[in-house]
């Protein structure tokens, strides 16, 4: 049906129907960024926190004198691995996630929701 046959009644409820469908995406997209956003800084803090964990420990041992030689090339790398992790995660941090990585509504759910 052309819009110049429909009444100004079912082109406005049309009309609000795209609008809060797009508002709802919108929605999902904001949700789905937070949560993306929570997820990948506990897992960043979680990875950055194993390594300077380890490396506390050996700079513990360093300052009260008991790092052994066999210690202190592994002090150094555990160091090198944290800023490492650190730039990399920066680095994947500043991409935005894929749109496809986004909920997709599936096809058949889509076609249930048409409006007439």
């Amino acid at each position: 049906m052309s819009t110049d046959n429909m009444s100004m009644g079912k082109r406005m409820l049309r009309e609000i129907g795209m609008v809060a469908r797009d508002a709802a995406k919108e929605s999902v997209r904001a949700t789905y960024r937070q949560e993306y956003e929570l997820g990948f800084d506990n897992a960043a803090q979680t990875c950055l926190g194993v390594l300077s964990e380890a490396a506390d420990e050996l700079r513990a041992k360093m300052k009260s004198g008991n790092l052994s030689k066999q210690e202190q090339p592994l002090l150094a790398r555990l160091e090198e691995l944290k800023e490492e992790m650190g730039e990399r995660l920066q680095s994947a941090w500043e991409a935005e996630p894929a749109g496809e990585a986004l909920p997709q509504q599936s096809v058949s759910r889509r076609q249930q929701n048409r409006l007439p």
